[in-house]
């Protein structure tokens, strides 16, 4: 099979000739002191030019050189955009009005502009006006090439770098965004239709260039949980479902062969069977946790939706080379079996990951992940 073979017979829940694997997509990517170590592991030159011009995330590069000697199954697109969603480098205010402040690696948002906002306020906020951010000629090219020329499965980035759950938070304070869907749900609901009418506006824009080339499209990745979900699946059918199936339907519409892929952190066992009903197809990042039961949720789900991700980026992939190899072997033991899984990180690779553990990573996955597979769960 060829890559994009691969990755599209996993994740019509078919065995391929191997587990496919995933790097560098919007939440499982290297975040830049990593990268640097990487390319002088692997005794490349000088690094690639990042694709996030502002530089105010902690993953701002994107290189086809590692993913040739990882040899991973999938390639990006990006929106093309300047960071809509991302802070500058330094800090300072996004294209959101959210103000940000730089500490070491992390940038966190220390100001909210929506903090003290009333419903009548949303009609004349500053919302960001997408067109003027976007490079669509950019971006229908790449996408173009990608298909056409190579054999990867061609993926698009999010349109932003948060859904409608984060994106509301950020503009309102996460606490109060919270007491919000409780307290003042006529406000929640307000606030999260127009940052969705945001994101929908930026996934046309990005299906009316790149649609007609993409296998799968994150979706603007959402946080709903951590180790217990932050809100009830009540208020995730109440508030967040609509926007969803908004979303997910300007997909099926203008590019009804793309994939839609999904991604939260924490314990999203509660979710599930909602993403699936909504229409997702893949879901990032099964996030490796003791409360978390993979072989459960691989019977109880694995038939309807793929896994991509699950790889512990703490323990594992800061400990030693066979740490790594004996963490590639159970994941693939327990969420390979009959297709439906792509081996990728839980999420972004962090500093502290040893260069060789990254390579050793996709090593042991072509090894061990061949179907079928040894001693599969």
């Amino acid at each position: 099979m060829n890559h994009r073979e691969r990755v599209l017979t996993a994740i019509a829940h078919e065995e391929p000739d191997r587990v496919p694997t995933a790097l560098w997509g919007s939440a499982y990517g290297i975040t830049d002191p990593l990268y640097r170590d990487l390319l002088e592991y692997l005794d490349l030159d000088e690094p690639a030019e990042p694709f996030r011009v502002r530089r105010g995330h902690t993953v701002n590069h994107y290189d086809e050189r590692i993913l040739e000697a990882l040899d991973t199954d999938t390639r990006y697109v990006w929106l093309g955009f300047s960071d809509l969603g991302g802070p500058p480098a330094d800090g300072g205010r996004d294209a959101w009005g959210v103000g940000w402040k730089r500490t070491g690696l992390y940038a966190s948002a220390i100001q909210h502009p929506l903090a003290d906002a009333a419903v009548e306020d949303l009609e004349t906020y500053g919302w960001p006006e997408v067109e003027r951010f976007v490079r669509r000629d950019e971006l229908r090219r790449r996408a173009q090439h990608l298909k056409e020329q190579t054999d990867y499965a061609v993926v698009g980035r999010a349109a932003d770098s948060y859904g409608p759950l984060e994106r509301a938070s950020s503009l309102r304070g996460t606490e109060q965004f919270l007491l919000d869907l409780a307290m003042d749900p006529s406000f929640a609901d307000a606030l999260i239709e127009r940052v969705t009418d945001v994101l929908c506006r930026l996934l046309e824009i990005y299906l009316d260039a790149a649609g007609p080339y993409l296998d799968v499209l994150e979706l603007p990745g959402d946080d709903y949980a951590a180790q217990h979900p932050l809100i009830s699946p009540q208020m995730f059918d109440q508030f967040f479902v609509p926007r969803w199936r908004r979303m997910i339907g300007l997909i099926r519409e203008a590019a009804p062969q793309c994939k839609v892929l999904f991604h939260s952190d924490g314990r999203m066992e509660p979710f599930l069977g909602r993403l699936i009903d909504l229409g997702v197809d893949v879901f990032h990042c099964l996030e490796p946790m003791p409360e978390v039961d993979m072989a459960e949720i691989k019977r109880e789900y694995g038939d309807r939706l793929c896994f991509l991700g699950a790889i512990d980026i703490k323990e594992a992939m800061q400990g030693d080379v066979g740490r790594v190899e004996a963490e590639v072997r159970e994941r693939i033991s327990t969420l390979g079996p009959g297709g439906g899984y792509v081996l990728a990180p839980a999420n972004h690779l962090q500093p502290d990951v040893p260069p060789e553990n990254v390579v050793a990573l996709f090593r042991a996955a072509h090894e061990y992940g061949k179907y079928p597979l040894d001693g599969a769960a």
